[in-house]
């Protein structure tokens, strides 16, 4: 049976969890009846909100390890009382239902970037808004700015060939090319859906004249299937290759199989940008007991590691972006 379909009662849980719990859903039902849906939400609402959820986090944890377990009755509980409301919020139900079978999809991703609250009622479009100001998400935005700008810079050096690994529809890639143009540009997504959106979007901004379309190759596919087929990424082929949202799935050793063939395909010179959460993102119980989205966590020692032993590193650093959620490693092949 599914464990949301019959909760504990509440008489079962410690009172202090039980507590946290009734005051966080009878202070969303308090303002679902307020006027205060009516506006964006207010930095005391946004802060009270986030107080409760962390009296939640701290109730059904233990001692210096705040959260609810995978599979708890505390989670379960949770998702039964408090998830439906969350899931009101459109992007956040995307995550919950995951339709094209991840939570991070790129539609997901795309609503994200533009920022903007939908909902039918004053309520869903209330927690809309306090979800795409979620730390966490912030982050995919600051990471996409990130990129942007080093897209840019590793142009001015002389960068033309690029490849984006889980590319989703590459906005990065897309608001660059307003004001650039790369030679050869590789997306490898396992998500047609996603491939075809990046097309569109690259269209749309007249980065493909009808001549040259072959400067976009569109594959898709597994990285699984990148690590099988030597041929598909040549050694030294690429200037600049960059994964952002793939590596917080993948295990230690796959991850450093696949960072060890990413790395021979980048040219002298050319740089590798890898991209992981950290597990001290704010965001991370949320995600887990409110979205079922669980995350490989990488700290900047972690993600060095990855590039530890590989041949020509000249360089190997973390960035962090503003929230600090999430790292990116840039590590720079010697010329």
């Amino acid at each position: 049976m599914n464990p949301l379909s019959r909760p504990l009662p509440v008489s079962e849980f410690p009172r202090s969890f039980a507590s946290a719990l009734s005051n966080l859903t009878a202070w969303l039902d308090e303002l679902e009846d307020s006027n205060r849906v009516t506006a964006p939400p207010t930095s005391s609402d946004s802060t009270l909100l986030d107080a409760l959820l962390i009296d939640i986090w701290l109730a059904g944890g233990t001692p210096g390890a705040p959260g609810l377990a995978r599979a708890s009755p505390e989670q379960s509980r949770f998702r039964a009382e408090a998830g439906p409301r969350f899931w009101r919020s459109a992007v956040l139900r995307r995550c919950w239902e995951k339709p094209r079978g991840y939570a991070g999809d790129f539609l997901m991703m795309e609503a994200l970037y533009r920022r903007t609250p939908t909902g039918d009622t004053p309520m869903e479009r209330w927690l809309d808004a306090w979800a795409l100001e979620l730390p966490g998400f912030q982050a995919v935005r600051n990471r996409r700015d990130l990129l942007s700008g080093m897209l840019l810079a590793e142009h001015a050096r002389g960068a033309r060939r690029v490849m984006n690994v889980a590319s989703g529809s590459a906005p990065e890639l897309v608001a660059v090319a307003r004001e650039v143009s790369f030679e050869r540009v590789t997306l490898l997504d396992q998500d047609q859906g996603a491939l075809d959106a990046a097309l569109t979007h690259f269209t749309r901004v007249g980065a493909l004249p009808a001549t040259r379309h072959d400067a976009l190759r569109l594959w898709c596919g597994s990285v699984l299937e990148l690590l099988r087929k030597r041929s598909e990424l040549s050694p030294a082929s690429q200037d600049f290759i960059y994964s952002i949202g793939l590596y917080d799935y993948l295990t230690e050793r796959f991850a450093h199989n696949l960072t060890a063939k990413l790395w021979a395909g980048v040219a002298p010179g050319g740089l590798l940008v890898l991209g992981n959460f950290n597990a001290h993102n704010p965001m991370r119980h949320f995600t887990e007991s409110a979205l079922d989205w669980y995350l490989i966590y990488r700290d900047p020692e972690d993600l060095l590691r990855l590039v530890e032993g590989l041949p020509g590193v000249a360089e190997a650093q973390v960035r962090t972006e503003d929230t600090g959620c999430l790292h990116l490693l840039v590590a720079r092949k010697a010329g």
